[in-house]
């Protein structure tokens, strides 16, 4: 069973590099590659110790590798989003996305929150549904900026 903790300085290498490698061989199969691209660039070890610092980071260690990530940040006073949540390729369909988005709604913001929000990748969309979060622009349908929003009022 995987581990899952709350980022610590030191992380930021590991998680880089997890989220650039499940955007190449995962997300690259189902995403614009001009998406890809601006992604893979923005998550830079710089960028994630800000996210960390910004958010509520959590990282999932098996047999201590770090698997998968997650960061919950605050975007009104009752609304969190779920930003980079990603498990390393070699992990999907195990179950530890389920224990991770267990951890991530469970966080206090997201507890405090009304609505809970994120932007879906398209093969991310079907484990988004199951767990009950909609799509408020309409089913699988891209909002004005393009992207797939996915949320769950409470």
């Amino acid at each position: 069973m995987a581990e899952i903790r709350r980022y610590l300085p030191g992380d930021e290498g590991a998680v880089s590099a997890l989220l650039r490698r499940t955007l190449l061989e995962v997300n690259a199969n189902y995403c614009p590659k001009g998406e890809i691209e601006w992604l893979y660039n923005r998550y830079t070890p710089e960028t994630v110790a800000q996210i960390a610092k910004d958010g509520h980071m959590y990282v999932m260690t098996e047999n201590g590798t770090i698997a998968g990530t997650g960061t919950v940040v605050q975007t009104g006073e009752r609304e969190c989003e779920i930003i980079a949540a990603f498990l390393l390729p070699e992990t999907i369909g195990r179950g530890l996305g389920t224990q991770l988005f267990d951890v991530l709604e469970a966080d206090e913001w997201c507890a405090a929150s009304k609505r809970i929000w994120l932007t879906s990748s398209v093969n991310a969309l079907d484990f988004y549904e199951k767990r009950g979060y909609v799509n408020p622009n309409g089913y699988r349908t891209r909002g004005a900026d393009n992207l797939l929003t996915m949320e769950i009022l409470k």
